[in-house]
């Protein structure tokens, strides 16, 4: 193997790095500020969601709280940016009594 062989398979290693850690702090930001995927747990809503129906969620439509943040990193406590819900709409919140359940 010469040199530049070595080099040019170095070289092409950190660039497979970095584009991985560039798409990992992509989808990152988009999941914490845009948009979050959840999937329906429960039957509640069967007219309209089905039992394990996929859907995305704004994060932006009421507000952030520390729950938007990847961790749940208590930096703050309420909510910022906040508004209330309005009526047809499908909301998606911690269960109070179990903070890692959505």
């Amino acid at each position: 193997m010469s040199v530049s062989t070595a080099a040019k398979r170095k070289e092409g290693f950190g660039e497979t790095i970095r584009v991985v850690v560039q798409a990992l702090l992509i989808a990152l930001v988009i999941r914490t500020v845009l948009f979050q995927p959840f999937n329906i747990p429960s039957g509640s809503m069967k007219g309209t969601l089905l039992v394990g129906d996929y859907l995305f969620v704004s994060q932006f439509s009421y507000g952030y709280s520390h729950y938007s943040l990847p961790l749940s990193l208590p930096l703050f406590s309420g909510r910022i940016f906040a508004s209330p819900p309005e009526r047809g709409d499908v909301v998606v919140f911690r269960l109070p009594r179990d903070d890692t359940t959505d």
